[in-house]
């Protein structure tokens, strides 16, 4: 189900490639993780925390003159809520949670592709399987900040999750999921 969350996270969050100044900086990101079933679609969302670490040698970045070296993303599997409580339970069970408590995205590259918009690139980790992950994000100043917004899909099979399967296999949850993020990160002072 929501694998990505972080990834999510991912997803994936690089929007950290925002204001900050010259030292380790926190934010939260906020995710949605929505997907379909054989019944109905579903959202489930989450927070995650991310830590962005100015860079030395990087493109720059409103708020970071001289770019971002790193991000970190990390989304706790028991933090997502979903409507339902079965639906809940179901991730968490599918994910594996205690075993595997938490998803993370590590930023690795990022390119800008217009003023307002940039790829990134990083690795995400959920159920123990880290892979590589590359989508848009777009950015938005604002007056608190800056405003990372973006979206990718993931297929939890390619992470070795099982989409849950319910009341003798009569519900399903499909493989890919959608996931999207926001990120606001502070004005640098």
């Amino acid at each position: 189900m929501s694998l990505r969350v972080g990834t999510l996270a991912i997803v994936l969050s690089i929007s950290s490639l925002v204001v900050v100044p010259l030292v380790a900086q926190t934010a939260t990101a906020e995710f949605s993780i929505s997907g379909t079933s054989t019944v109905r679609a579903w959202t489930c969302t989450a927070e995650g925390a991310m830590e962005i670490e100015p860079g030395s040698s990087s493109e720059p970045v409103p708020g970071f003159p001289s770019g971002v070296e790193a991000v970190s993303i990390v989304v706790s599997v028991a933090a997502i809520e979903c409507p339902e409580e079965d639906m809940m339970e179901h991730l968490q069970e599918a994910l594996e949670e205690p075993e595997y408590p938490e998803i993370t995205y590590r930023l690795e590259e990022y390119s800008f592709k217009t003023e307002n918009s940039a790829e990134a690139t990083g690795t995400m980790t959920i159920h123990g399987t880290p892979k590589p992950i590359t989508f848009d994000i777009q950015l938005e100043e604002s007056a608190g900040g800056v405003r990372g917004v973006g979206e990718t899909s993931i297929d939890m099979t390619e992470f070795g999750v099982e989409p849950p399967s319910v009341w003798l296999g009569m519900l399903n949850v499909g493989e890919v999921v959608t996931i999207k993020f926001m990120a606001l990160l502070p004005a640098a002072q």
